[in-house]
């Protein structure tokens, strides 16, 4: 079984995507953004036989697509998507990497549930002396 989960986020590339405000589902990608979104995912987890959850960033700018980054693991947001969707993805991808059989998740998160979730980044500059809250390249 495949699921796919498509967050969206509302900063310029180029930040960290880690610190970026996202919304869970998409408030305002079109249809065929998403059907583009799911067509990559499937593609990128079948060339690298992906057996688990794994993290593929996209830029999406009027319905064209660039993978930026794949991580085969799951991301800080997995379980911020687990709480917004009701679904505990971290017992299904569990299951999954140990082959065990899964139930089709019914109904569908992204298209069927009623609930928004949006998380924000705070950073607490007001800890840190001027030098230090100064931007920097690592």
């Amino acid at each position: 079984q495949q699921m796919w989960i498509s967050k969206q986020e509302y900063d310029e590339s180029g930040g960290h995507s880690g610190d970026a405000t996202l919304v869970l589902p998409p408030q305002d990608m079109n249809e065929e953004t998403l059907s583009k979104i799911r067509k990559v995912c499937r593609a990128v987890g079948h060339a690298l036989q992906v057996s688990g959850p794994f993290n593929l960033q996209i830029i999406a700018k009027e319905n064209n697509l660039q993978v930026i980054e794949c991580n085969v693991r799951v991301s800080r947001s997995f379980p911020f998507v687990s709480k917004t969707l009701e679904v505990d993805f971290v017992a299904l991808a569990t299951k999954v990497i140990l082959g065990l059989h899964c139930e089709p998740v019914t109904p569908d998160p992204m298209t069927d549930s009623s609930r928004i979730g949006m998380k924000l980044v705070e950073f607490f500059f007001f800890f840190l002396s001027k030098e230090e809250a100064q931007q920097k390249e690592d």
